[in-house]
């Protein structure tokens, strides 16, 4: 549906699993369950695209997604691509690479190279790992991990996601929306401040802010 914004441009408000690039003004609400899942570039395991924007000759600027780790795993390369990932799911994953080595925890999301070889491994069940991409040099990313309410002004894309429990969203547009686990919105050129409330004990929630890098 269609609803007016403050200023004169109409915004697109999106209830719906598909990850089509909105339009220059949007909220869109996705659920993780209903993305599709794809074949990672090198064929080691399956992910979901969150959100994505890609050049015109379709290189990435920069993407969004959910990845699952089914014991050891090696991750494609992405050369130019500066990387972050946030382990979902409770437990860890030693992350290695010529670089040395490092473990990803819930909470607390990890940077690398998509220029460097990596690999995972972990001695659990299968986990969830959000995946952040930005093109190095034109989009950097800031990813960070709520368990109490907060308030946020969004970036040109900022992209919230409830990991754990229930979270109240309001705003000059939002009234009552609630997210439960694995759900969220994609705030497109929106400026307006939008409150997140944590409802109960555990809940969590991921913010991801995307903006262009100036020159």
């Amino acid at each position: 549906m269609m609803i007016d914004a403050l200023s004169p441009e109409r915004v697109s408000v999106q209830r719906h699993g598909t990850t089509a690039r909105p339009s220059h003004q949007s909220i869109h609400f996705f659920d993780c369950s209903k993305l599709a899942p794809e074949p990672w570039a090198n064929g080691g395991g399956t992910t979901r695209t969150v959100a994505l924007q890609s050049a015109d000759d379709h290189a990435i600027d920069w993407r969004i997604s959910i990845a699952t780790l089914n014991g050891a795993s090696k991750f494609s390369l992405f050369p130019g691509l500066d990387r972050t990932l946030l382990l979902l799911d409770e437990g860890a994953v030693d992350l290695h690479s010529q670089d040395g080595a490092s473990v990803a925890r819930p909470g607390q999301p990890v940077q690398f190279s998509g220029d460097l070889l990596m690999w995972a491994s972990m001695s659990v069940q299968p986990v969830n790992v959000l995946n952040v991409m930005t093109r190095r040099g034109a989009y950097q990313a800031a990813v960070s991990v709520a368990t109490h309410s907060l308030r946020v002004t969004p970036a040109s894309t900022h992209i919230v996601l409830c990991v754990a429990g229930e979270w109240r969203v309001g705003s000059s547009l939002l009234n009552s929306v609630s997210l439960q686990p694995m759900t969220g919105i994609w705030f497109e050129g929106r400026r307006e401040e939008i409150d997140l409330h944590a409802v109960g004990l555990g809940a969590r929630l991921v913010s991801i802010a995307i903006a262009g890098v100036e020159r």
